[in-house]
């Protein structure tokens, strides 16, 4: 009796395990551009699928967004990216050695102050934030990153690197992005 209800309860799991896939295969989601005059037919789905952009194998060889985006920078991000309010949250400082520096991903999590003189910076770490002085090229491969820059020439998101937000508090800096929902911003 035991092992026919081992075989019932496998049976029960493994249809369960299987018809799931199948009953959410129907779903979708919309992705509509407001400037856009119209909305997808909600009962098409092909026409919920905006057409996927032209992979890049290089960050820069992406185009900036256009501004008819569906992104909506929110009007509060200038407040959210002031370095005084995020120096108070900094849990480490380093200093650019030789020109340049990597904040690694053994710093997930954590918001760091770089200073000195910072030719080239790399931004591996994930859900955290960076304050940096004047910067030659910034390079972005994290995910969730608060970023806040004196000035920079080249700001570089990686293919891999989504939804970091970065300003800048002078100059105007060349931008390759990649990824996907990463915004940049001047800043007052």
């Amino acid at each position: 009796m035991e092992h026919s209800t081992r075989t019932g309860i496998r049976s029960v799991v493994l249809t369960a395990a299987l018809l799931t896939p199948l009953l959410l295969a129907g779903c979708s989601v919309a992705v509509t551009d407001p400037a856009s005059s119209s909305a997808p037919a909600a009962s098409d789905p092909r026409s919920s699928m905006p057409d996927a952009p032209a992979a890049s194998s290089a960050p820069d060889a992406s185009p900036a967004p256009d501004a008819g985006s569906s992104v909506e920078v929110d009007p509060d991000l200038p407040a959210q990216l002031d370095r005084a309010r995020l120096r108070q949250l900094v849990t480490q400082n380093l200093t650019c050695v030789d020109g340049a520096a990597t904040v690694g991903r053994d710093l997930d999590g954590m918001y760091v102050e770089l200073t000195g003189e910072c030719a080239t910076v790399t931004i591996l770490a994930s859900a955290g934030g960076v304050l940096l002085p004047d910067v030659g090229t910034l390079t972005i491969e994290g995910d969730g990153a608060t970023v806040v820059l004196a000035s920079a020439k080249r700001i570089a998101f990686d293919e891999s690197a989504d939804i970091n937000v970065v300003g800048w508090e002078s100059g105007t800096p060349e931008i390759a992005y990649g990824g996907t929902a990463n915004v940049t911003t001047p800043l007052p």
